[in-house]
């Protein structure tokens, strides 16, 4: 059987729309990219803080800080080449007296990764470089940055475009089964009808229903489970507009799985606060914000904000992400698998994919590209 296509992906967010334009960049050409909303990057992509990470928080040799550190550099790289809106100003994680020995762990942490260019602050340097931030201690981390998500988006699409792939939009995979040669899709359109596509390969790239997708074609005792865990934000009023260099965290919230109420702000100096994170008790997608939640984000953000009041915070936004389910505490890494060793040759996962997933989506898209390129 000659299939339809050479390769079909599933969720037309960051990571599905990087593994597209590594795709072209590789000149493979028969491609379908599939996406249930009316347009690409409308899911978790669209909702985040738009932040390129450093690296520094996860385990050293886990999937989270290598692709993240890899993904990064090349992000820089990607965005300078083609002019896409994006700022390297670093970040300042702050902590109080009692919390300084965990921030010199992080520092270690660091730089047991090769980030030597990090830097401990004084609560002068802190004040120094950010008169409205307030901590005993700061640890300064420059390869933190900001960037246009949908500007870049739209980059890794159209370049998508100019090699001749094809995308369905507002449609949804509904069946799979393996078939000589690799792959048949029973996909339902728009209009309700189902249509059946061929592929040798399938990238599984679909988010928060990543996990489901998987299902489809693969028992789900071997498949990674998705919990959903909720993000809040809040913006702050126009007078902070413009007054931040870098942006600014917390330590790590380790009991909610967060990296804590940050600040953060867009291209134009809007500055919002968050996410917060909680652990949905089921998988429903509600977009909708918590506002009594505003209490508790002005509490911990005043902890770092000098002069910050109540009244500053207005509910903004939230977004969701696709956390694996513990079986047991602790982190839980990307899942990023070629799953040919289960018997499902041409099949790759891409499911948990959270933060850092937009900084480490180049890097992802290449090394799947890489797989397809080498098992053609």
């Amino acid at each position: 059987m000659t299939p339809d296509y050479r390769v079909v992906i599933i969720g037309a967010g960051v990571v599905g729309l990087a593994a597209a334009r590594a795709l072209a960049e590789k000149r493979i050409e028969s491609v379908l990219i599939i996406e249930s909303e009316p347009n690409f990057g409308r899911g978790i992509s669209g909702r985040s803080s738009e932040v390129i990470h450093s690296g520094i928080y996860n385990p050293e040799n886990s999937y989270k800080t290598t692709f993240c550190i890899r993904g990064r550099n090349l992000l820089y790289d990607y965005c300078e080449t083609n002019n896409i809106d994006h700022q390297r100003i670093g970040k300042i994680i702050i902590a109080n007296e009692s919390q300084e020995n965990a921030l010199k762990d992080l520092y270690q942490l660091g730089i047991s990764k090769g980030m030597d260019d990090l830097r401990l602050l004084t609560a002068k340097e802190i004040k120094d470089l950010e008169p409205f931030i307030q901590g005993t201690l700061g640890l300064f981390v420059p390869s933190t940055g900001i960037v246009d998500s949908h500007q870049l988006m739209s980059h890794f699409q159209q370049t998508s475009v100019d090699s001749n792939h094809d995308y369905l939009y507002k449609s949804r995979v509904r069946h799979c089964e393996s078939v000589p040669g690799g792959y048949r899709l029973m996909i339902q359109s728009p209009s309700e009808q189902l249509e059946s596509v061929t592929s040798a390969w399938v990238i599984n790239a679909a988010g928060l229903n990543s996990d489901h997708i998987s299902n489809l074609i693969i028992p789900k005792k071997l498949t990674p489970e998705i919990q959903f865990s909720k993000g809040n934000y809040f913006s702050l009023s126009n007078q902070w507009k413009n007054r931040f260099s870098h942006l600014v965290y917390p330590l790590p919230d380790v009991k909610h799985g967060s990296l804590g109420i940050h600040l953060s702000f867009d291209q134009t100096g809007s500055v919002k606060l968050g996410p917060d994170a909680h652990f949905l008790e089921s998988n429903v997608e509600d977009y909708s914000i918590d506002e009594s939640l505003l209490s508790t984000f002005y509490e911990a953000a005043s902890a770092y904000i000098v002069g910050l009041e109540k009244n500053d915070l207005s509910p903004d936004f939230t977004g969701i992400r696709p956390n694996l389910r513990s079986k047991s505490p602790g982190f839980d890494d990307f899942y990023i698998s070629h799953e040919k060793d289960k018997g499902f040759l041409g099949w790759i996962n891409l499911i948990g994919i959270d933060s850092p997933g937009l900084t480490a989506a180049i890097a992802i898209g290449e090394e799947v590209a890489g797989w397809v390129l080498e098992g053609s």
